[in-house]
């Protein structure tokens, strides 16, 4: 990584930068970590994620809402 984007990273993100990122903050390794799986994959991981994220979603539609006391 260049020296000056190293400096202006840890000048403005502090503690909370991690891993290496770009001018906008993304996180170059999570990319590069993608790019090395093929495409099949990369597709098994994304409906792995959205399998995953629907049952969460049914989770929170049936578990009952809490009654606040305060209304």
């Amino acid at each position: 990584m260049d020296a000056r984007l190293e400096a202006y990273l840890k000048e403005h993100c502090g503690p909370l930068c991690y891993g290496e990122q770009d001018e906008n903050g993304i996180d170059l390794s999570l990319i590069r970590a993608n790019l090395k799986l093929t495409p099949l994959e990369r597709a098994r991981l994304a409906d792995a994620m959205r399998r995953q994220t629907e049952r969460l979603n049914e989770i929170r539609r049936t578990r009952p809402r809490p009654v606040r006391e305060d209304r």
